[in-house]
């Protein structure tokens, strides 16, 4: 055998050798990886588990947070406000009165009272705010702000007393986040083209506001009462599902037709929703659609308008020209007064009434006002009115409805209608809103710096009680969805729709029981709703579901106490085979009939569970989930064993594990080839020594031969 041959055999035995353990411990990691066995059952010490935090379901149901304040001028008006905060409070809506502004900073009653609503804001979050009293004798004061719209765009003052530079609005009320006053000048609400700097209103409302615009707590009392009927015990009728729209001409030259707007409204928003009335008076120009039976058409004229309103109708809308005392248009025929208001007998079948229509609602400048009339009247007239406390403005030519009074009347509805905002203080703010991220804004064609701009979304206000919800149907009753068994800690889910199988966006739920605790929960706008219960067995619920077109239901329930214990159902990993190059997906189906699942729990070892990692994977407690997923990132080759753990509401635990809940990662490739490499280099090194001596010796026989 030559000295190259021998190198070849001697390599190829060393490779063998060097691979004979790879080959076989690779095959051996594919086909054996969930075989490895684990002699007892590991023992967990379950005070190893991170214990479950009931700190955010226990203020849920021990701390609810305030959401409606009423706010009166001292105690003589709170007896006649108290009867509509127990019925908020009853139904779920946490309320309180307060009068007590004086003890807050501020210049005047104005800034006191508004930092008295920003303090229960960030304090509460609070979302509703009723202020209940006049302007008149300084009970619950309006902001004047700067606003001299009239001035920049030109003519007369609105009213010979009225100031054209200062303009009061309620808005000042509802946003929380403007400084209303940058530089301390108290001209309140400046654009930054007057104070140099910023906007002094940030334009995004913070809370919904409405007004009971009463001289003494005899109004107002009238007006809650009022309030308190309409939801509680209301005059059911078809008048519930009825809307009147009336458009008038703003301008003969250039045609100007109101009715183009009313039109547009009943058909993308009301045909839907509600049946419809259309009152309309028009130019040549313009020529309405007559709808399909049992819709009508009919003349808008100084009778029509009255006798439809009278004969009671949910929603209303009249546009065109106004004063405090009269709607009227171009033609200068009055088609409302205020002594139509003030005779007005649609009697248990109060309307929201919008005037888009200037200074019907000047309540600050006297008690004459269509509006103020309208919301005082004891069982008729308006049970929400939302209109102009000063001028208002429109373009002419716009086709598109999208500017100033066109587009916010429009918005509102739209809010109301398509985004089912019907209680009447969210429509009207978040329309503002709406209105002001329009693409009238959007392409640069409006700002908020224009004096006109501010003044619309200022000077239209409510008169009414903002949480109220506005019938759009005849109302029905829910059913029970707390007849069956329900347990300690449960999961409760379920859509909210009334037994006529009607849809109930954002309904409320409101749960209570005899040792104190309270909670209302509010569905989606497609009536779903999901929270849990807390752990307590035997404990006794009242419930009361409210919302729109609904009847206030009653209902109870006692909750059974959790016997199941949590299962684990399925878990399965991929790659069945892991290397360290990958990354391994745990799923696990776990499920609990009682009080459900509230965490699994993954412990991963390599030591038979003397030490392990630990992952969690939870519902959140408006949860109730039974598919959980987690992916380990590339683990280090070795052989692993793992159990998993399952938790119920109430803290039941259970413990799974088997002999196959194993697997392998095997050394990567690349180890093997180093060491491999290694020891060719070590073997090549040897065997050229071998191959040298041999020579050597080789060398010395030759010389002795040759001797």
């Amino acid at each position: 055998m030559g000295t190259l041959g021998l190198k070849k055999y001697v390599l190829i035995i060393l490779v063998i050798i060097i691979l004979n353990p790879f080959i076989f411990t690779s095959v051996n990691g594919q086909s054996d990886s969930r075989n490895l066995k684990i002699t007892a059952i590991p023992t967990i010490g379950l005070s190893q588990l991170p214990e479950i935090n009931y700190t955010e379901l226990d203020a849920a149901w021990n701390d609810q947070k305030i959401e409606m304040l009423i706010i009166v001028n001292d105690s003589s008006f709170t007896d006649a406000v108290t009867p509509l905060m127990e019925w908020k409070n009853q139904k779920g809506v946490k309320t309180i009165i307060l009068s007590n502004y004086s003890s807050y900073e501020g210049r005047d009653k104005e800034e006191k009272i508004r930092n008295m609503i920003k303090d229960f804001y960030e304090k509460e979050k609070i979302q509703w705010v009723l202020l209940a009293g006049d302007t008149e004798e300084n009970l619950i004061p309006i902001r004047e702000v700067y606003n001299p719209d009239v001035v920049e765009v030109g003519g007369e003052s609105e009213y010979s007393t009225w100031d054209d530079d200062y303009k009061p609005t309620d808005f000042y009320y509802a946003d929380l986040t403007g400084t209303w006053d940058d530089n301390n000048n108290s001209d309140w609400g400046e654009s930054a083209e007057y104070n140099g700097e910023n906007d002094e209103i940030s334009w995004i409302p913070e809370v919904y506001v409405g007004r009971l615009p009463a001289s003494n707590p005899t109004e107002l009392s009238v007006m809650i009462n009022k309030t308190l009927k309409y939801e509680t015990d209301p005059h059911v009728g078809d008048w519930m599902n009825k809307m009147l729209l009336a458009g008038g001409i703003s301008s003969y030259s250039p045609p100007e037709d109101e009715a183009r707007l009313t039109e547009y409204i009943w058909e993308n928003y009301v045909i839907d929703e509600a049946k419809f009335t259309h009152l309309a008076k028009t130019t040549s120009s313009f020529t309405p659609t007559i709808p399909l039976s049992p819709n009508s058409l009919g003349s808008l004229n100084s009778t029509s308008f009255r006798d439809e309103f009278d004969s009671g109708y949910s929603m209303v809308i009249i546009a065109g020209h106004s004063d405090p005392t009269q709607i009227t248009d171009d033609s200068h025929e009055v088609y409302y007064k205020n002594t139509d208001a003030l005779s007005s007998t649609n009697t248990e079948m109060p309307s929201l009434f919008y005037a888009d229509a200037c200074t019907t609602s000047s309540y600050d400048k006297g008690d004459n006002s269509i509006g103020e009339i309208s919301i005082t009247r004891p069982d008729s007239g308006a049970i929400g009115y939302i209109g102009g406390l000063r001028v208002n403005w429109y373009y002419d030519d716009d086709e598109k409805l999208e500017k100033l009074n066109r587009a916010n009347a429009k918005l509102f509805w739209r809010e109301f209608f398509v985004e089912k905002k019907f209680q009447q203080g969210r429509a009207l703010y978040d329309s503002k809103v709406t209105y002001m991220n329009s693409d009238y804004f959007v392409r640069g064609e409006a700002s908020m710096i224009q004096e006109w701009q501010r003044k619309n979304v200022l000077t239209y206000n409510l008169l009414g009680d903002p949480e109220l919800d506005v019938y759009t149907k005849v109302p029905a009753e829910v059913p029970d969805y707390f007849s069956g068994n329900i347990y300690e800690g449960q999961c409760i889910s379920f859509q909210v729709e009334d037994n006529l199988g009607r849809t109930v966006p954002r309904a409320r739920i409101h749960l209570r029981t005899l040792s104190g605790k309270y909670r209302t929960i509010y569905a989606d706008v497609d009536g779903l709703v999901e929270f849990r219960l807390p752990s307590e067995a035997y404990e006794n619920y009242s419930v009361i579901i409210t919302g729109h077109n609904v009847v206030p239901s009653y209902f109870n329930f006692t909750t059974l106490p959790d016997t199941d214990m949590p299962e684990l159902n399925t878990v399965n990993y991929d790659p069945i085979n892991p290397t360290a190059t990958d990354n391994i997906l745990f799923s696990f189906n776990a499920s609990d009939k009682h009080s459900g699942v509230e965490s699994v729990f993954l412990l991963l070892s390599k030591n038979s569970f003397s030490d392990f990692s630990l992952t969690r994977l939870s519902n959140r407690f408006n949860e109730n989930k039974q598919e959980f997923n987690v992916t380990l990132n590339k683990l280090k080759p070795g052989e692993y064993s793992y159990l998993i753990i399952t938790r119920d509401y109430t803290n039941k635990t259970s413990i799974f594990y088997e002999d196959i809940f194993s697997f392998s990662i095997p050394k990567l490739f690349t180890d093997f080839v180093l060491v491999v490499a290694s020891i060719m280099i070590i073997g090549l090194v040897g065997i050229s020594i071998v191959v040298v001596i041999i020579g050597m010796k080789r060398h010395k026989k030759n010389i002795k031969n040759l001797r």
